[in-house]
């Protein structure tokens, strides 16, 4: 896979129009507690906005806790949201509801993050592939659901052999094929893949992060690609979101995003990439953040990030800054000093 610092932009798609977009999404959680205390309020994730392109990549990144996969799961229903909209090829699914939405959102599939527990593990491999196959298209043979599912297991570098297993005699790297495999046995529109390859090896990490590229080209599916890997990000995305405390402080297209990072938090998580080179490595001087990540229950005012930013001042703790294009800049950002 390409090293972050020597990153090259992905070539654009020419179609701009959104495949899905969010505006203003939102997901509040209730925390109970201990009688007579009232329930603590935490807003997972707040404010979100952002559009996906067909046959485009939107990497969604932050560190642990920042809200990723609370969005990812909004992204494909799982979650309902608490605020806000979110556009399905221009549809609005927040106001569907029963067989409508599942028509709209059977599109949206997810590869999820530990291949061990996303597969039910009482099923064959060739059954977890084909269950999309049953559940939508019912209508057809069995003998043909069977036959689709089975080209893509070959088509995701498994075997017919492997369709009559089950998942606990796979290794990690094949658990992950299958996941897409049964992502992809339908023609989606967007697969939400959340830290899909955070519980592989390395050199199973590149050779799922190349199949995902090769099925993109290949199906003109729009990826939403969520990780704390900035190295894996800059491989697939041709945008980059951003996220800190539930809330999105930078984004924009790739290039821009990694080579050219304004937001403070940006810049450190580019920083703490390192580089291969050993004597570049030891000569430059990252930015390194200090002080602990505030409570999600009680957010500080203003800008979330202000507690462990070397540009903070009063203005930050008066007033949240909004995600707009600054000093001529390509990207968004959320500060009001970049």
């Amino acid at each position: 896979m390409q090293n972050l610092h020597d990153f090259q932009k992905v070539k654009p798609s020419n179609d701009d129009t959104p495949v899905l977009c969010t505006s203003g999404l939102g997901r509040r959680f209730r925390i109970p507690q201990p009688w007579p205390a009232k329930p603590l309020t935490l807003d997972a994730v707040d404010d979100v906005t952002l559009s996906l392109a067909p046959g485009r990549t939107l990497g969604i990144v932050g560190e642990s806790g920042c809200g990723k996969s609370t969005l990812s799961r909004m992204l494909v229903g799982i979650l309902p949201p608490s605020e806000g909209s979110l556009y399905v090829d221009g549809i609005d699914i927040t106001t569907l509801r029963g067989e409508r939405w599942r028509e709209v959102m059977r599109d949206v599939q997810m590869v999820f993050q530990s291949p061990y527990t996303a597969l039910n593990p009482r099923l064959t491999i060739g059954e977890i592939v084909r269950e999309p196959l049953d559940i939508h298209e019912a209508h057809l043979p069995k003998s043909e659901r069977t036959a689709r599912a089975a080209a893509m297991l070959e088509r995701v570098g498994l075997n017919a052999g492997h369709a009559a297993r089950y998942p606990y005699s796979l290794s990690g790297g094949q658990l992950q094929r299958v996941g897409i495999a049964r992502a992809l046995v339908r023609p989606a529109r967007v697969v939400v893949c959340d830290e899909p390859v955070s519980a592989l090896d390395v050199s199973v990490q590149a050779q799922v992060v190349n199949l995902l590229r090769e099925l993109q080209d290949e199906l003109k599916v729009s990826y939403v690609f969520v990780s704390h890997d900035l190295a894996v990000v800059a491989n697939v995305s041709h945008d980059i979101v951003v996220m800190y405390m539930g809330r999105i402080v930078e984004s924009g297209a790739a290039a821009d995003v990694l080579q050219s990072p304004r937001h403070p938090y940006t810049q450190a998580l580019v920083d703490s990439a390192n580089v291969p080179d050993p004597h570049a490595e030891r000569a430059r001087k990252p930015r390194v953040l200090t002080g602990d990540l505030p409570s999600p229950t009680d957010p500080p005012s203003g800008c979330r990030f202000r507690t462990r930013c070397w540009m903070a001042s009063d203005e930050c703790a008066r007033s949240v800054p909004a995600l707009i294009q600054r000093s001529g800049a390509p990207q968004r950002v959320a500060c009001h000093f970049a």
